[in-house]
């Protein structure tokens, strides 16, 4: 973990940050995305994008997408939801490594970069999840559902504390600056 931190350069991080903006664009706003979904389901979104569900809140937004709209998630959306993840984790963990690198902190602080990681994680847990439920509908496995709400609630959890943590890092980093000036 010591050589990822050494090895930490602005060029990787903005590089990595321009592949999760490019795969954001992706899955969100063109026609083999989230965008052409809605379109199809008449404005009907996925379970991705809710915070915890129930068994019945997820076959109501499951039965809202239609059978079209439910083959287009799994054969579309989904598919691009598994390197998606990979992107944003680059992004957050190639922040984070680069501003650790710049700022002197304790031997523990390293430890921050597993979380991102471990959105990443219960990203592809909750993808999984959610290929059961699509391939089950309109029989919703509840372990399926409530592995996949879990993980989703957890993975916005890391998702905000990644985010957090460079901001909470480029302020160490700022006033340690202005206190070297």
């Amino acid at each position: 973990m010591n050589t990822l931190i050494y090895k930490a350069t602005v060029k990787k991080a903005i590089l990595f940050s321009i592949l999760f903006a490019g795969s954001y664009i992706l899955i969100n706003f063109t026609g083999i995305g989230v965008a052409s979904l809605l379109k199809i389901t008449n404005g009907a979104n996925i379970l991705d994008f809710e915070f915890g569900y129930s068994q019945e809140m997820a076959y109501q937004m499951l039965t809202a997408l239609g059978t079209e709209g439910r083959a287009f998630y799994l054969s579309r959306i989904v598919p691009m939801d598994f390197p998606f993840p990979f992107t944003y984790m680059l992004c957050y963990a190639g922040w984070i490594t680069l501003l650790l690198k710049l700022n002197t902190l304790k031997a523990w602080s390293k430890y921050l970069l597993f979380i991102p990681v471990f959105a990443m994680l219960f990203d592809w847990l909750e993808n999984l999840g959610i290929i059961v439920m699509l391939w089950n509908y309109p029989n919703l496995p509840a372990w399926a559902v409530y592995t996949a709400s879990g993980s989703g609630m957890l993975k916005t959890v890391f998702t905000v504390g990644s985010i957090a943590t460079i901001v909470v890092l480029l302020i160490i980093f700022g006033l340690s600056r202005l206190k070297n000036r």
